[in-house]
């Protein structure tokens, strides 16, 4: 979409309350950064919640009652999720130091790289869509998204 059709469009959109240009919104953000990123995820047969496993273990080592817990699936469903991750080389598992009988999952290279080339591909996507403000409104959208941020993680810190 060029300048001139955007302007033509927006006074329909600026009409609209936030919850309805939410709703908008969530479609561009389907269509441009997660189906991307879904398309990648089939090619690999790789599931949401092994995505989602992958992208929490950038963060932090997991057990498996954790990663049961934080997908809200039963252990087995979690270990079966688990398993397949660890022979695709995905993750590694590791012995806890602190309980010898329990092993603690880990991020392998491979699975960082992974994870990272996923979440690129959903963040090309949302980046194309800010291609389309002027160079004001692109730091506008910025500054409100790094309040946003800013409220959700206290402390700087991301949590999943």
């Amino acid at each position: 979409m060029n300048r001139d059709d955007r302007e033509i469009e927006l006074p329909l959109f600026e009409t609209l309350t936030l919850g309805e240009l939410f709703f908008h919104w969530s479609d561009l953000l389907w269509l441009h950064g997660m189906r991307p990123m879904l398309e990648s995820m089939l090619k690999l047969d790789l599931t949401m919640a092994e995505n989602v496993v992958l992208r929490q273990l950038q963060y932090q080592s997991l057990t498996i009652a954790q990663v049961a817990e934080y997908l809200s699936i039963t252990h087995s469903a979690a270990s079966r999720a688990v398993d397949r991750l660890v022979r695709d080389g995905f993750i590694g598992r590791v012995e806890n130091p602190a309980d010898r009988r329990q092993k603690v999952l880990t991020l392998t290279d491979q699975g960082s790289a992974l994870s990272q080339d996923l979440q690129s591909k959903f963040t090309a996507g949302i980046e194309s869509l800010a291609q389309s403000l002027s160079p004001e409104e692109q730091e506008q959208f910025r500054l409100l998204i790094a309040h946003m941020v800013a409220a959700q993680c206290p402390g700087g810190k991301v949590s999943m």
